[in-house]
């Protein structure tokens, strides 16, 4: 079995992944969204030493966050 690179060239000016990612991600459910916010945030502060600053955080009722989620 070979192996067969693929090469794929493209002048820097036309390639825009920003909208490719955002696609993407505007694709994917709100629970795969959450899951990869938390997994990002969990690689660059370590919980168990450092505290997640809360200060900015706007607290909203449940059933509001419950209606955003279902849309």
């Amino acid at each position: 079995m070979e192996i067969t690179p693929v090469v794929h060239k493209t002048p820097l000016k036309s390639l825009d992944e920003n909208i490719n990612d955002l696609n993407y991600w505007l694709s994917q459910p709100v629970i795969k969204r959450l899951e990869a916010v938390t997994f990002l945030i969990s690689q660059t502060v370590d919980l168990k030493t450092i505290r997640m600053n809360k200060t900015q955080v706007v607290r909203r009722k449940l059933h509001n966050a419950e209606e955003r989620i279902l849309e």
